[in-house]
């Protein structure tokens, strides 16, 4: 494929996810002129969004320019292909190095936190269960902050019954009602808070999709 036609399938081609079937190494020889680019070719088992597949040859570099990162058989790849020739496809390379570096990143950071944590006396956190995905971890804000509001309103409607109390318009039993809502409002909110906590720490670099205070310390 021309490197013209390449560029343009990155830009404006379909995305998709690739499983590598097979990889070679090219490259890497020493010789006069110093040591040749080191590149990959694939075989790829292509998943369209419609659920189909197809196998295509791809490649991450070339014999002009190194492969920004390496691949190996079952990792998974993105990929662009033309939308009017699903046959036509290109490993998305920009959107592979991020993912890569993204991935360092990740294992930067827990490895930090593993430190952390032994030297602080703290039990290992599981990694074997894998990270809270955006929608879990959505949900999950979402609930505390709905907790934080019905328990602010709990608390407010405490305070009217105790004034109203004062003022010889409610009884007793309604301020005693009231605390005790109160209270369950302020045990629910923790609990949400918690819960979200619990999933944060695995995604540190999540933030929610509004605008609202992220405030992990409670309300």
């Amino acid at each position: 494929m021309m490197f013209g036609k390449r560029k343009r399938l990155l830009h404006e081609g379909e995305p998709a996810e690739a499983v590598v079937l097979d990889a070679r190494i090219h490259g890497g020889h020493v010789g006069g002129g110093g040591t040749s680019p080191v590149w990959y070719e694939l075989r790829l088992r292509v998943h369209y969004p419609d659920g189909t597949t197809a196998d295509v040859p791809g490649r991450i570099g070339s014999d002009l320019h190194g492969a920004p990162v390496s691949a190996g058989v079952g990792d998974i790849i993105p990929v662009r292909y033309a939308a009017d020739q699903r046959a036509t496809v290109v490993i998305d390379e920009p959107a592979l190095l991020a993912r890569h570096e993204e991935r360092r990143r990740s294992l930067a950071e827990a490895a930090v936190e593993r430190a952390e944590r032994e030297l602080a006396g703290l039990p290992e956190i599981d990694t074997t269960q894998p990270p809270p995905s955006d929608e879990q971890l959505q949900k999950a804000h979402q609930a505390w902050r709905g907790a934080v509001a019905r328990t602010k309103e709990a608390k407010a409607a405490h305070k009217s019954a105790e004034a109203a109390a004062a003022a010889g318009t409610a009884t007793k039993g309604d301020v005693l009602r009231a605390f005790n809502t109160s209270v369950k409002r302020s045990a629910e909110e923790k609990s949400a808070r918690e819960k979200y906590n619990a999933l944060r720490k695995r995604r540190a670099d999540w933030t929610p999709g509004d605008s609202g205070p992220d405030n992990m310390s409670g309300s």
